[in-house]
């Protein structure tokens, strides 16, 4: 029996969702998919140690009182023996079922829940540190190169899947500030609900991130923009609600965000499916920025990570962002819209289509002339041949043969 099934019955016998402790936990935590991990992790923490949450933080607060350390760190020393406990679970085929990143998961949502109850757990360094599983140990990333997001951008099958990917690998922001935004949250219609924003041109956009609630300055790129206004146009150019959403109307989630990118790995680059992550579309954000040699304080900004030291008390502006963003676009584009290339592409493209029914005219009027002068010709072999019994003059006759003669 898998912990997954033993658990579900555990969970269902003790409604640990309305105790009145974890009600404090959630109320002080802003993000909803913070609380749907928590509300996944956690229980496995119940069963383990057989209490209540209200249980606890009652053992908790008397065991603070006492003056035995062994005592005092009765709840530090659980969390530590549940981190091995996690360590020696194993799928039906005998390997381990979590990796390092996912225990840490778990270690997260039980401090938290100590910590948004006044109760800090305390940690030496490396007490938490989780054994690696044997296939983590040979490190095997799939961090794409700008040349495998021009692949896989030309796989995407609709306008939006090619923004969403696009806003990912050119922005920096993670699948749930994607999810998030909305589209009262950009200047793209004007008092009247008509486009405004000018072609070729990168957005300025920050926010706080979802996950950390640390601000992000970074842009929406030119060739993003371009994506989104046709997914709009395609939507009847909505003024409200979720940029991105599904064919059943409702918000593009991360996890719908997950599955879609996982199947355009799938189907681009096969092998490479296992070892893909939708957080690599950010390494390779950074990645563009270190190649662009971009400063360290304004990398931190446009991938949304906490400045250091004093310099996390200074702003930075729009325009310095814009300047940086834009010398790092070079190491960023995928389908050239407004470089000069495309621009000029544009042109020639225009060109043709203007000139190519000009050209289209012509030939219709020259086929027009061409059956007019048919007609002539037939109607000059028909006087030829109605001259010889005219009553006109013969001096008349031969004129009017000379015009013809000219005709044919």
């Amino acid at each position: 029996m898998t912990m997954k099934r033993k658990l579900t019955v555990d969970i269902q016998k003790a409604d640990w969702l309305t105790d009145e402790y974890v009600k404090n936990w959630f109320e002080n935590i802003k993000a909803p998919r913070t609380i749907r991990n928590y509300t996944r992790e956690f229980p496995f923490f119940l069963e383990f140690v057989k209490k209540t949450p209200t249980e606890i933080i009652e053992s908790r607060i008397e065991h603070l009182t006492s003056k035995d350390m062994s005592k005092r760190r009765y709840w530090e020393l659980a969390v530590i023996k549940f981190t091995r406990h996690l360590e020696t679970l194993t799928n039906d085929e005998g390997k381990r079922r979590l990796g390092v990143w996912g225990i840490h998961g778990y270690q997260r949502a039980i401090q938290s829940f100590f910590s948004h109850n006044g109760l800090k757990l305390a940690f030496a360094r490396k007490e938490l540190d989780v054994e690696p599983a044997e296939r983590e140990k040979i490190q095997k990333e799939f961090i794409p190169s700008n040349e495998h997001i021009r692949v896989l951008y030309r796989g995407c099958n609709t306008a939006r899947d090619r923004a969403i990917l696009l806003t990912l690998y050119q922005s920096g922001f993670s699948e749930s500030d994607v999810s998030n935004m909305k589209i009262e949250d950009f200047p793209f219609y004007d008092k009247d609900g008509n486009w405004q924003l000018e072609p070729f041109k990168d957005l300025y956009h920050a926010r706080l991130r979802e996950k950390t609630n640390i601000l992000q300055q970074t842009c929406i790129s030119r060739e993003a923009i371009e994506d989104i206004r046709i997914m709009l146009q395609n939507r009847g150019y909505p003024r409200k609600g979720y940029l991105f959403i599904s064919h059943k109307k409702e918000q593009f989630t991360p996890r719908f965000i997950n599955d879609m990118l996982k199947g355009l790995v799938k189907n681009t680059f096969p092998d490479k499916a296992t070892l893909w992550k939708t957080k690599h579309l950010r390494d390779a954000f950074m990645n563009g920025l270190l190649q662009a040699k971009i400063p360290g304080e304004l990398k931190d900004s446009m991938v949304g990570h906490k400045r250091s030291g004093a310099k996390s008390f200074y702003g930075l502006t729009e325009e310095t962002i814009k300047q940086t963003y834009d010398s790092a676009f070079k190491f960023l584009t995928v389908n050239g819209v407004g470089s000069t290339s495309r621009k000029l592409e544009q042109v020639e493209k225009d060109f043709t289509l203007k000139y190519g029914e000009l050209g289209e005219n012509i030939a219709e009027l020259r086929h027009i002339i061409k059956e007019q002068n048919q007609l002539i010709r037939t109607i000059t072999v028909d006087i030829i041949e109605l001259l010889p019994y005219t009553n006109a003059p013969e001096k008349m006759k031969n004129k009017l043969k000379g015009k013809i003669a000219k005709i044919q």
